[in-house]
């Protein structure tokens, strides 16, 4: 992975490549941002470029033996930990999958993590003891082929009190060993582990940067990329699952949905939730992306006047009507809900019960006359 492969983030990856031109770089990263940013491509062109024999001035050569084999996730002086399942198992017992998954996006997220490695999504990720062991143990080797050593936390979030077991070895480690943690919620790492990583925010991308993505990839109609690049609301997952999952009409589903909770018809809310439940957790997130893309003209139709509805055509009469019973307050109540279902999904919520759970509380924001 070269620094050109990930898209924008253009100041970010200059500052990163003079840190190590100018023997700066810290020994322990955290680089935090939101799903379907660049951050674990960025943390994967960082290490590349520090391995690499023949670096340029502004990035890795991407030829020689290192930066081949780090592109491959199969440098020996490179370590992943991430999320897996069961309580003995292993980062490594995955790294095939890893590689596979990587090859395919780097904008995968934990839920897509979880489902290429096990049959029952419904497990919960875990970063687990016998994985903090394997960690002391890999960076307690001396560098095979580097000067150095990396190791690579992708969603630490997930290391819980098992993280207290590598405070020393990030406060106080091997020398030229370095680590580089990939999260996307602060708040749920120790702030021991915090204070002792430098800090570096990957903003999400622009409407712009997300519409400029997704027609370099994809060759999409001008209308089209922007009505993408708002449902993505700059989550680069999302934006090419719209795209590549582009067979399921939402719109029916989700003015089906808003009027049961209207007319508190819980027998349909139920059946709909059912329905919603047989596509899947991923196919759901989008359901509910699209569902935010629609609250979020609702809100901009009530609050700026002559307003044009940025929707496809056969949307725009629901939008109108959908405004008319609820305010701006509802509004916001309602987005914000749906978000909060979209991270519980995210961590292996029940989607039917997170579904129709979200149905009973939207039912009380609507204006009934």
């Amino acid at each position: 992975m070269q620094f050109a492969q990930v898209y924008g983030l253009q100041k970010i990856k200059e500052q990163l490549i003079r840190n190590v031109q100018n023997n700066r770089l810290p020994h322990a990263q955290l680089f935090l941002g939101n799903e379907g940013t660049g951050k674990l491509g960025l943390a994967i062109a960082l290490t590349q470029y520090i391995y690499c024999t023949q670096r340029t001035p502004t990035d890795s050569c991407g030829e020689c033996s290192s930066c081949r084999k780090i592109s491959t996730h199969s440098h020996p002086d490179v370590h992943f930990t991430f999320p897996v399942a069961a309580s003995k198992e292993i980062s490594t017992q995955y790294i095939e999958n890893w590689r596979e998954i990587n090859a395919s996006s780097m904008y995968f997220n934990v839920t897509d993590w979880m489902g290429t490695i096990l049959k029952d999504e419904n497990k919960t990720p875990n970063i687990t003891r016998e994985e903090t062991r394997s960690i002391l143990s890999r960076l307690s080797l001396k560098p095979y082929e580097g000067e150095a050593k990396t190791l690579i936390i992708w969603m630490p979030e997930y290391l819980k009190k098992e993280s207290n077991a590598l405070l020393k070895l990030i406060e106080e480690p091997p020398q030229k060993t370095y680590f580089i943690l990939v999260a996307e919620q602060s708040q749920q790492l120790l702030p021991t582990i915090t204070s002792r990583t430098q800090l570096t925010k990957i903003p999400s991308y622009s409407n712009d940067e997300t519409k400029a993505f997704l027609d370099q990839k994809y060759g999409l109609e001008k209308s089209h990329l922007e009505q993408l690049a708002r449902l993505a609301d700059g989550n680069f997952r999302v934006a090419t699952q719209l795209v590549e999952n582009n067979s399921i009409d939402y719109g029916p589903l989700f003015r089906d949905w808003m009027l049961a909770c209207y007319r508190n018809d819980l027998k349909s809310v139920s059946d709909l939730s059912d329905k919603l439940h047989a596509m899947g957790k991923n196919q759901i997130q989008l359901f509910l992306s699209h569902g935010i893309g629609i609250l979020r003209e609702c809100m901009m139709h009530q609050t700026i006047d002559n307003y044009t509805i940025n929707a496809e055509s056969s949307q725009v009469d629901f939008i109108q009507k959908l405004s008319s019973t609820l305010n701006a307050f509802f509004i916001e109540k309602i987005y914000t809900q749906m978000n909060e279902v979209i991270y519980h999904l995210q961590r292996n919520a029940n989607p039917k019960i997170a579904l129709f759970n979200l149905s009973i509380n939207i039912r009380y924001h609507f204006i009934r006359k």
